[in-house]
């Protein structure tokens, strides 16, 4: 549970909108936002399953149940930050689109089906040149890349296709209303 509200939390962070709004990088655009977002989802799913372990070795006690595998662990930790992604605490419930965050997170559970969903991605904003379409088809490939490089794996899939949903209704919600 623990791990649920610290990923919450940090995924809560808006850090693109901090670094654009003060221009700390000195870099104008949206790279410094989206960079943030994708650092943000590898931090969360990399070092939040560690938690517990960490604990241990301080001789503290373990606020953490852990709820099995640091697989597991990194999938609950992706979904909460996305979850916190979406709906900020710290800024009024505004918040990105996270497919940033999500690509950033899948970069660590699942490598393979993360750059290939990157490749799918990149191609499709060279052919159709807009990013809403390209993050649309880049989170729908997620789901079958992650089948096909991890087919026994129930949480990874799990979590791409629950992802995917993500990504689509926020995509879609996000053409309705600038359409």
């Amino acid at each position: 549970m623990l791990i649920a509200v610290l990923a919450y939390l940090a995924g809560s962070l808006p850090l693109g909108f901090f670094l654009r709004r003060f221009n700390v990088l000195r870099l104008n655009g949206k790279f410094v936002s989206i960079a943030a977002d994708f650092s943000l989802g590898i931090l969360v799913t990399a070092l939040l399953p560690k938690f517990p372990q960490l604990m241990s070795r301080f001789g503290l006690p373990s606020l953490v149940y852990p709820l099995g595998n640091e697989a597991q662990m990194g999938a609950c930790a992706l979904i909460f930050a996305v979850l916190g992604h979406y709906f900020s605490v710290y800024v009024c419930g505004w918040g990105g689109l996270g497919l940033a965050l999500i690509m950033g997170g899948f970069l660590i559970l699942t490598p393979n089906a993360a750059l290939l969903s990157f490749a799918v991605i990149a191609l499709t904003l060279l052919i159709v040149r807009r990013m809403k379409y390209a993050s649309i088809a880049g989170a729908l490939s997620l789901p079958f890349f992650v089948y096909w490089q991890y087919p026994l794996d129930r949480i990874y899939l799990g979590t791409a296709i629950l992802a995917a949903a993500l990504i689509a209704f926020t995509h879609t919600r996000f053409f309705l209303e600038r359409s």
